[in-house]
């Protein structure tokens, strides 16, 4: 029951937390642009296909900075995350 609760806790929280980083519908529509895009590079690199693979992993990346800094006027959540794993390291 302990762990339910702590992983319904975590999924409330991230869920939360992205809906208030993305109010913007351009940012929203960029999301749903980039996001398939990273995952399509992914698999395209898993499949050998650098080139393009590369090309549409950081374009996905690409639309989702834009999104971010350009409408919603804050850091993309990866950015966030390495921050925080940097400041943990110092």
């Amino acid at each position: 029951m302990y762990i339910k609760t702590v992983m319904t806790h975590k999924i409330t929280w991230f869920v939360k937390d992205y809906i208030s980083r993305h109010r913007n519908p351009v940012d929203r529509i960029l999301h749903l642009i980039g996001v398939p895009q990273v995952f399509f590079g992914i698999y395209q690199l898993i499949c050998g296909r650098w080139k393009i693979g590369l090309v549409n992993f950081f374009a996905g990346y690409l639309w989702q900075f834009i999104g971010h800094w350009h409408f919603e006027k804050n850091e993309v959540g990866e950015l966030i995350l390495i921050k925080k794993l940097f400041k943990k390291t110092k």
